[in-house]
């Protein structure tokens, strides 16, 4: 009877880690092509805190989605003194892509490519601060607020939005007078902001619900073999 209890304690333990690895996952694997912003830390290298090079990140970061791949864009304030960003690339480390760059606000964009953001991104950084004679080399962590995800266009909207477009065009000059005209007596406030959209995932609601229901079947039977135990 020990050995049955053992075996169905291991099944438990092994269905709520598919629910957990599940839900953790599917967010960022999956993210439809399109574009996003999301907040981010940038963390110690080994400490569990934010780096004091935290500040010199603006927030939040722009996610570029393309056939599954994602780049990372990012700000820098005080451009000048972060001489050298390198990311993760093919094995090592490479310089990311300066995008433009402003000498009178010191800061400049830059992208480079990122794995995913369900784990942290390593990078490394050189620092010089010529007027306190400051000269350093970091490794720093890049941490992704999953939560914060906000998508701004997907593949999906703009096709959505260039075929209203194409449907305008194709109607006569009469049916797009009416309608514009319909518009205007139905005219409603929009000044209230609408809600947006939620970045487009895989649905893994059907795969937590089913995890779910075994693990609670599980616990009762659980229960019932102890009940027969005692």
């Amino acid at each position: 009877m020990g050995i049955r209890l053992r075996n169905m304690m291991f099944l438990l333990s092994m269905v709520a880690l598919f629910v957990l690895g599940a839900n953790s996952d599917y967010a960022s694997a999956e993210l439809a092509d399109g574009t996003y912003t999301i907040d981010y830390t940038v963390m110690h290298a080994t400490d569990p805190s934010a780096s004091i090079a935290n500040d010199y990140w603006e927030k939040p970061a722009t996610l570029h989605v393309k056939n599954g791949e994602i780049t990372a864009e990012m700000k820098l304030n005080h451009s000048s003194w972060i001489v050298a960003f390198q990311t993760p690339t093919n094995g090592g480390f490479a310089d990311v892509a300066v995008v433009s760059e402003d000498e009178g606000a010191d800061t400049r964009i830059v992208q480079f490519p990122l794995e995913g953001i369900d784990d942290m991104t390593e990078a490394k950084i050189h620092v010089i601060v010529p007027d306190i004679d400051y000269d350093h080399h970091y490794t720093i962590r890049f941490d992704f607020n999953e939560n914060s995800l906000t998508a701004l266009e997907t593949a999906a909207s703009s096709e959505e939005d260039k075929n209203e477009e194409d449907k305008k065009d194709d109607e006569p000059l009469g049916t797009a007078q009416s309608s514009e005209d319909e518009g205007k007596r139905t005219h409603t406030d929009t000044s209230k902001p609408t809600e947006e959209d939620n970045p487009q995932t895989n649905d893994a609601a059907p795969i937590a619900l089913l995890s779910s229901l075994a693990i609670v079947s599980a616990i009762v039977l659980l229960r019932k073999r102890l009940r027969q135990v005692s």
